[in-house]
């Protein structure tokens, strides 16, 4: 367990020591937080409406 902090403190201090090192993770941080949220649009927008009965009387669409 111990080795495994020294490698998270190590990854940190790499960080810490060179801008350009936090700027690519933060960068690729990002990226995958962009591309899951488009992901969940993407899954939204591609499923039928779903219209619950007692309202779904009242819409004049269905």
């Amino acid at each position: 367990m111990a080795d495994l902090s020294s490698a998270i403190e190590g990854f940190f201090s790499a960080l810490a020591q060179n801008p350009a090192y936090l700027i690519l993770f933060a960068g690729g941080f990002a990226f995958l937080i962009i591309f899951i949220l488009a992901r969940h649009i993407h899954k939204i927008r591609s499923e039928d409406i779903f219209i619950h009965q007692a309202w779904g009387a009242n819409w004049k669409g269905r």
